[in-house]
C-alpha cells in the first residue's frame, strides 16, 4: 500500500457493531485500491469502541474517532466528511456495504476525465430478508458522462443514485461545501442534486453497493416533521443554483416538486396502512397546502377519514395496500435473479471478514 491512500471510506456509526464489521470489511476489500477507512462513532456502548481500537492497532488503514457524547446523526456525518484528506471519498452507513470493484471501476473512469467530479454506480436496495427491492440505475436510459440540466433531470422521478454507491472527488466539498443538515431526511438527495448541477459526473449500472432498508431505522419511523420541511429546504436550495440558467432551474424545480408530491403521497398511504393516522392526516394537509397536489391531498384525506370512522375499513385498506406492494416487488424479481448472489446478511457472509480476521 502506498503511504497516501487514494480513497477514504467515511463510516458514521452508532450501536451497530454486527453490521459495522461488514461495512468495514467491504471497504477494506476493495481490490487494487489504496483505501483508508474512517469510522466516526457517536458514543456507542455496544462494544464498538473495543472492537475498533483492536482493529486500528492491527490495521493501519483504519482510523477511529469516538465522540464523547452522541452529537446526532447529521453532525456525525459532517465530522466524517470534514476529516477527508484523500483525493476521493465515499460515504457508507454502518448497516450498508460496498460491492467488489466499485472503487476500481470508478477510479479507472475518473482518471480519464479530470472534469468528472463524481462517479455514480448502481446501489441495490434490499429489505431485511435480503430481497432486492430496486436498483434505480437500471432504469436509466444510458450510462456515461452527464452534465448540466440533462445530468440533473436524469436523477428525477425517483431515479437519483443513492450516495452509498457514489465516489466523490474531495474537490466537490471544497466547491459546494458540506451536506445541508437543514434538508433533514433528503439531505443526501439534496447534496447529490446540487453536485450534479455544478459538475460533470459518470453514471454506471455496475452494482456498486447495497443499501439495507431497516424498518426500525429513524428514516422509516420518523414523523412527517422530520423530513417534509427538508424537502421544502431542498426546493429552496435548488431554486438558488447559480450554475443553471433560470429556465433550467424552473424545469428542474418543477420535476423536483412533482417528485416531492409523489413521495409525500406514498409516505402518507404507507402510514395509513400502518394505522398511523396522525402521519396520514399531516401528509394530506401538506399535499393540499404546499405539496402541489390538491387531488392527492383530498384522496389521502378521504381515505384517512374512512379508516378512522368506519369499523373494519382499516384492515381492508391495509390488506389491499399489501397486495399492491407485493405486486410491485414481484415485478422486480428479475433484479433478484441477476444480482441476488451479491447480497449477504449480517453475520452470514462466507468465511471471516477482514475485520474479524484482524
Amino acid at each position: 500500500m502506498s503511504s497516501i491512500p487514494r480513497v477514504t471510506t467515511v463510516i458514521p456509526t452508532f450501536c451497530r457493531l454486527e453490521t459495522l464489521r461488514i461495512a468495514i470489511d467491504s471497504a477494506l476489500g476493495q481490490a487494487g485500491v489504496d483505501v483508508r477507512v474512517a469510522v466516526f462513532d457517536n458514543a456507542s456502548d455496544d462494544g464498538t469502541r473495543e472492537f475498533m481500537e483492536a482493529l486500528v492497532a492491527s490495521d493501519d488503514r483504519v482510523r477511529y474517532h469516538r465522540h464523547p457524547t452522541n452529537i446526532g446523526a447529521y453532525a456525525n456525518f459532517e465530522s466524517g466528511i470534514r476529516s477527508v484528506e484523500t483525493d476521493f471519498f465515499s460515504i457508507l452507513s454502518d448497516d450498508d456495504y460496498l460491492l467488489p470493484d466499485f472503487y476500481a471501476r470508478a477510479l479507472s473512469d475518473m482518471d480519464m476525465r479530470d472534469d468528472v467530479m463524481f462517479w455514480a454506480g448502481s446501489t441495490l436496495r434490499v429489505d431485511e430478508s435480503g430481497r432486492i427491492i430496486d436498483a434505480r440505475m437500471e432504469a436509466w436510459e444510458r450510462e456515461g458522462v452527464y452534465h448540466g440540466l440533462p445530468g440533473v433531470m436524469a436523477m428525477m422521478h425517483g431515479l437519483a443514485p443513492t450516495w452509498t454507491g457514489i465516489l466523490f472527488r474531495r474537490a466537490v466539498v471544497d466547491s459546494i461545501g458540506l451536506p445541508d443538515a437543514r434538508a433533514l431526511g433528503p439531505t443526501d438527495l439534496d447534496y447529490v442534486l446540487r453536485a450534479a448541477a455544478h459538475f460533470a459526473y459518470i453514471a454506471s449500472k455496475h452494482p456498486s453497493a447495497v443499501f439495507r432498508l431497516n424498518m426500525q431505522s429513524f428514516s422509516e419511523t420518523q414523523p412527517l416533521a422530520a423530513f417534509w420541511p427538508g424537502w421544502l429546504r431542498m426546493f429552496e436550495n435548488f431554486s438558488r443554483l447559480a450554475t443553471l440558467s433560470e429556465d433550467a432551474r424552473m424545469i428542474g424545480l418543477a420535476a423536483l416538486r412533482a417528485d416531492g408530491t409523489n413521495m409525500l403521497f406514498r409516505r402518507g398511504a404507507n402510514a395509513l396502512a400502518k394505522k398511523n393516522l396522525t402521519f396520514a392526516r399531516e401528509a394530506s394537509f401538506h399535499l393540499l397546502h404546499d405539496g402541489g397536489s390538491k387531488v392527492k391531498g383530498c384522496m389521502l384525506a378521504v381515505a384517512t377519514l374512512v379508516v378512522r370512522v368506519i369499523p373494519g375499513s382499516g384492515r381492508l385498506y391495509t390488506w389491499l395496500y399489501r397486495i399492491a406492494e407485493a405486486r410491485i416487488v414481484r415485478s422486480r424479481s428479475e433484479l433478484q435473479q441477476r444480482f441476488g448472489y451479491l447480497i449477504r446478511g449480517a453475520g452470514n457472509a462466507d468465511g471471516p471478514t477482514v475485520s474479524e480476521a484482524a
